[in-house]
């Protein structure tokens, strides 16, 4: 069930806590996040917290704090909070009364509005105002605006500033810190880490009030600016706070000139005041409808909730994606909490990528070049392991090299920290990355980018395959052993599907490559006989066939294995991974359970590999034995059942899908929304619902729409062409996309 109320506005929706209710703190600080892609800002309240956990996350910033430390996304220096005082009474909503409050997100534009009222001894009844958000305009500005109103009016006193006392959970990042006053009103945080990268952070606050005498103060690894002000009964005193963070490494900072970096934030931030807040709130949403006028997905006859939530998915995906650069990709929290350490995993390619492919071509090729980029750290690891070619991490951050922990949960039989196996041996994010660069040369033709990027990714990862697989001489076919697909509760086996398909897919596109690509590449890759090696490897290749009962075995062992004895326990239960509590990993791995969408993935992503039947009764097998412990599992197979035509459970796993950062529970994103779950909502409305696919040529569309929907319409970018989809009724013959026409899909009577 959906924790928060939903209202309908004029444009988009406004989530809202129900209630005051500090359980929900940290949850809340991540669902109702301000981001843009460059910056995040988790929600937190603008007065201190008992339990909170402030965030300001900048993509690309990563850093790994010690020798012994994981690199992660670094937790940046917090401009959201304020102390006020009254009357020489310190405001705190955890002790004092509160008489009005209402919180919430317009996802439209991204915008946290609160109204907080509360009675104090010292002040009688008092009420905040806040209105914050992250820049689409100006993606390295955030806007933030508090209001203090006082019914028996008083001395308001009022700090604020930039706190750079904050860490990744008490691991601080920041080598050093050197704080600045410019010209009596601007502060300045400089923030250096000990491998060159620096962040600067310049704020500005203005009252509009004529010019006063300005206070700061110094703390330790901060600055601050007092106010102090005498507010007349009822007065209302608004303060607006208008912050830039930039970020260089050591290179960039060289090649700038004494003071550069500060004059050119004091320039942004003049013109910042100029505009003033009514200004900046117009052009960011200005730039935020420009975004809207490609992404809106207009669905007639849905509930509030689902088209809510569709909106919520899409404002947040816009928020975790590089627009201006290819220096980062998406994390698995996007940019609203410190979950993964900020990590990038096959998440981006397969379950976020695809709706910007759909939408936003330009994002998908930086997502796509951010793995170029990480080719020689692919190469690295590959070669770690006693392989060719390039093999891709499983955990990513600048580097392109494994980040992936060594260590994490506690082994209940043993009590020792339990080995992290997907480093090791979860490979087929390499060949997920490849079917994501080859999804977006069907849907863009960017030959370009395939001449001076795509082909060498190609060929170098198709040769890691070629070196993984093994030669099995009783049964003379070559093996992809020891590896865990998908379903993560399935370690160290033989022969996954998904894995074998997906790397059969990588290997037959590189001989794609060099049966076609003219250039000294491909010729080098022809002379050193690479064009019969794929080939060898494509004809034997051992890919698991349907059985008699039609189900695609999973792996070599998966169908031999005992059932689980009460799985229907673990399925309907409150917290995720229950069954971790009740059995060792090691026990798991010998049972017939899952943790997620494996074989059901694999239909999705290849869906002309098998006929009707084979996938539907895929589709049921498998699913009968999910516990749905990953987030990235519902959503899944939402898109899956639609496709096979069995609505309502599609729509109940849909439902589902769209409640997990929504939900009831406290602790479910408490450390960032789930970025791949998000991406799948859509995928499951573009491809399960609309039934779009194309195969490089043309668009085509055999959807299936729940019964209570009766259209969809959006639009989607086709070899650089913008076109429109017109979804109704259902069932419904083929359509083809015509270039600049409106696709209208009919109802067959």
């Amino acid at each position: 069930m959906i924790y928060y109320k939903i209202e309908e506005k004029e444009k988009g929706f406004r989530f809202y806590e129900p209630e005051r209710n500090p359980d929900y703190n940290r949850k809340t600080e991540a669902v109702f996040a301000q981001c843009n892609g460059f910056l995040g800002i988790r929600a937190s309240f603008e007065t201190k917290q008992l339990d909170e956990s402030r965030g300001t996350f900048i993509g690309g910033l990563y850093h790994k704090a010690g020798v012994h430390e994981v690199t992660e996304l670094v937790n940046c220096p917090d401009v959201t909070e304020f102390r006020i005082r009254i009357n020489g009474e310190n405001l705190r909503l955890d002790s004092c009364c509160l008489t009005d409050y209402d919180r919430s997100l317009y996802t439209r534009y991204g915008e946290l509005e609160s109204r907080i009222g509360c009675e104090m001894k010292a002040a009688g009844s008092v009420t905040l105002t806040s209105r914050r958000f992250a820049s689409v305009d100006n993606r390295r500005l955030f806007c933030h605006q508090l209001s203090v109103s006082c019914e028996k009016g008083g001395i308001l006193e009022l700090s604020t500033g930039i706190n750079g006392q904050i860490t990744n959970s008490g691991v601080s990042h920041f080598d050093y810190m050197e704080a600045r006053v410019f010209e009596k009103k601007r502060m300045f945080l400089e923030c250096g880490c000990d491998d060159g990268q620096i962040l600067s952070v310049m704020t500005v606050c203005s009252t509009g009030e004529s010019r006063e005498t300005a206070a700061f103060h110094l703390e330790r690894r901060g600055i601050c600016q007092d106010f102090k002000k005498e507010l007349r009964p009822g007065e209302v005193w608004t303060i607006c706070k208008y912050t830039l963070f930039y970020v260089e490494n050591g290179e960039e900072a060289a090649g700038k000139t004494a003071g550069q970096t500060v004059t050119e934030m004091t320039d942004v931030l003049e013109e910042a005041e100029e505009a003033g807040w009514g200004g900046l709130n117009r052009r960011h949403r200005e730039a935020f409808d420009r975004f809207w006028d490609m992404a809106a997905i207009e669905i007639t006859g849905a509930s509030k909730e689902e088209r809510a939530a569709v909106e919520f998915a899409e404002y947040h995906l816009a928020g975790m994606v590089p627009w201006d650069g290819c220096s980062c990709s998406a994390a698995a929290k996007g940019l609203t909490g410190e979950g993964y350490k900020g990590h990038v995993f096959w998440d981006t390619e397969i379950f976020i990528m695809p709706f910007f492919i759909y939408m936003f071509p330009e994002t998908a090729r930086n997502l796509l070049l951010y793995r170029y980029h990480g080719l020689a750290g692919a190469r690295k690891k590959a070669e770690e392991y006693g392989y060719s070619g390039a093999m891709y991490p499983w955990e990513a951050a600048s580097s392109g090299e494994e980040e992936t922990p060594l260590y994490a949960a506690i082994d209940i039989h043993t009590g020792k920290a339990a080995k992290v196996w997907s480093g090791i041996k979860e490979h087929h994010v390499t060949a997920d990355i490849i079917h994501g660069l080859i999804s977006y040369y069907q849907a863009t033709g960017d030959r370009e980018f395939m001449e001076r990027y795509g082909c060498r990714m190609i060929l170098e990862t198709a040769v890691f395959w070629h070196s993984r697989a093994v030669w099995n001489e009783e049964k003379g076919r070559l093996e992809i052993r020891d590896v865990i697909g998908p379903d993560e509760y399935t370690e160290h086996v033989d022969n996954n599907a998904y894995t074998n398909y997906m790397a059969y897919e990588n290997v037959k596109a590189a001989g794609d490559v060099l049966a076609s690509w003219k250039h000294p590449l491909a010729d080098s890759y022809r002379e050193e006989g690479w064009s019969e090696r794929f080939d060898h490897f494509l004809r034997c290749l051992y890919l698991p066939e349907p059985n008699d009962e039609k189900i695609i075995p999973q792996d070599d062992t998966f169908l031999s294995k005992k059932k689980l004895p009460d799985i229907e326990k673990y399925r309907n239960a409150d917290v995720r991974q229950l069954i971790l509590k009740d059995y060792s990993r090691s026990q798991v791995v010998d049972m017939q359970v899952l943790k997620q969408a494996d074989v059901v993935m694999l239909l999705e992503l290849l869906p002309g590999r098998f006929d009707a039947e084979t996938v539907k009764k895929n589709v049921e097998f498998y699913e009968a034995l999910n516990t749905h412990d990953s987030s990235l599992s519902l959503c899944a197979h939402a898109e899956a059942e639609a496709v096979i035509g069995e609505m309502d459970m599609a729509m109940k796993f849909f439902r589902q899908a769209m409640e997990i950062d929504l939900c009831e529970g406290y602790k479910d994103s408490a450390e960032g929304i789930h970025a791949a779950s998000l991406g799948g909502i859509l995928n499951c409305i573009l491809r399960g619902f609309a039934g779009m696919k194309t195969d490089g040529g043309t668009y085509r569309f055999t959807p299936h729409l729940p019964d209570h929907w009766q259209s969809m319409r959006f639009s989607f970018m086709d070899h650089g062409k913008k076109k429109t989809a017109v979804v109704s009724g259902s069932p419904f013959e083929e359509r083809t996309a015509r270039e600049g026409m409106e696709i209208t899909c009919t109802k067959i009577i």
